[in-house]
């Protein structure tokens, strides 16, 4: 609305209320002064407010929706980026207790292979040192037996040697050496 329409507005506003007071109304209309002057500081307070105040108004309310739009939209971002943490790390959680089935298993089976591998070992080194102590004791028995042989042999000696010295006359030592030459004599 232009000034000029406003001003004709007011005009015809204040001819339409003097016609009024004219035609019978005993009306004491107030004097224009009373009209004007707050309608003139009414103006310049709308002027003023749709100046100045409003478009500053509207600057605080869009840059204040742009923030809380880019709040939002960093929180949303935010949000989904812990909800696929939160994802990820259930994801871990549900897998956590079969793996430490999984690697109890498997060392439980480790654990079995190395205890029968040991027994095995254990039993094999047991045999292998009953072999070993029975082929010693063989030896030994063998090394004893010889001993008890040479030492009977020695002992059966001495014995006849002592016998014969002392039973032999020097008649039957000539007697034997004559017999044992002529078994020599048949025998060639």
């Amino acid at each position: 609305m232009s000034s000029q329409e406003f001003l004709d507005l007011f005009t015809t506003a204040q001819l339409w209320a003097s016609e009024a007071a004219s035609h019978g109304a005993e009306h004491h209309a107030p004097p224009i002064t009373d009209v004007i002057y707050p309608a003139l500081n009414f103006l310049i307070y709308a002027f003023i407010i749709v100046k100045y105040a409003l478009p500053a108004v509207r600057s605080f309310l869009k840059s204040r929706r742009e923030e809380v739009i880019t709040t939002m939209s960093q929180a949303s971002a935010k949000m989904a980026a812990a909800q696929a943490l939160v994802d990820e790390y259930k994801a871990k959680l549900a897998t956590v207790d079969r793996d430490v089935q999984s690697l109890h298993a498997t060392l439980r089976d480790e654990g079995e292979r190395d205890k029968a591998k040991l027994v095995a070992d254990a039993n094999a080194m047991a045999a292998k040192i009953k072999e070993d102590a029975r082929i010693l004791a063989d030896q030994e028995i063998k090394m004893a037996r010889q001993k008890i042989r040479e030492e009977m042999a020695i002992q059966a000696e001495a014995t006849a040697r002592a016998l014969l010295q002392r039973n032999l006359s020097v008649d039957d030592q000539t007697r034997l050496a004559n017999e044992f030459i002529q078994s020599i004599g048949q025998s060639r």
